[in-house]
């Protein structure tokens, strides 16, 4: 993998998320992505911002509405959540907002990514040897079971990628909504036991209303 081999030596810890995240667990390809899908941890902002600018990166704050950093000194590096690293002949078209000063929108012309010019950077939280989960801080895992490894390829385990899907934009979003509901089709009558298990418990403790997933995951019921 490309994204893989660019990161490899980086000097900070990263992993694979998303979809690519859930092929390495299954060992083989699902179906076409948009992008790629990489997390860093909080205290490597900076590292991994430098790392993108110095390889000829445009570095974006991913909101609302984008802004381009320069400089991985900048205060914006600290604020970011998610971060867009962008390359020529990316399906990603950074659009300039009139009258606004470094404000950008963007559109999307490819729905599928087919060379390595579209990086988005997700920034996650661990303490105490666990990944935490920045909107739902009663739930966590183990480093050593939310990070897992295909050969030398570090990446989300399947279990928390499906947590990450179940959030509500990806159910109902048209973008999202189909590829996740595929890929908990897909994944699920493989996750081990244990994994399912915990998937069951953090989806009720997050939707306490009830959530979809539950039951099927329950009755393995796809």
């Amino acid at each position: 993998m490309e994204g893989n081999t660019f990161f490899k030596d980086c000097g900070f810890p990263y992993y694979i998320c998303g979809g690519f995240a859930l092929e390495l667990f299954l060992g083989k390809t699902m179906r076409s992505h948009s992008d790629l899908d990489i997390s860093i941890f909080e205290e490597n902002r900076k590292e991994a911002v430098e790392l993108l600018l110095a390889n000829g990166w445009n570095v974006y704050q991913r909101g609302q509405y984008q802004k381009q950093i320069f400089d991985a000194n900048d205060p914006l590096v600290l604020e970011c959540r998610n971060i867009w690293a962008i390359k020529s002949g990316s399906q990603i078209v950074v659009l300039p907002i009139e009258g606004e000063e470094n404000l950008y929108d963007f559109e999307i012309v490819e729905k599928q990514q087919t060379a390595f010019n579209f990086i988005e950077m997700v920034v996650d939280l661990k303490k105490d040897d666990h990944f935490k989960f920045r909107n739902h801080e009663a739930i966590s895992r183990s480093m050593d079971k939310a990070i897992l490894y295909k050969d030398d390829i570090p990446y989300m385990a399947p279990e928390l990628v499906l947590f990450l899907k179940s959030h509500p934009t990806y159910l109902t979003h048209e973008w999202h909504k189909e590829k996740t509901s595929g890929d908990f089709a897909t994944i699920i009558p493989a996750l081990p036991n244990e994994s399912r298990q915990w998937l069951i418990e953090a989806l009720e403790t997050a939707y306490p209303e009830g959530n979809h997933w539950v039951e099927k995951l329950i009755k393995n019921q796809i």
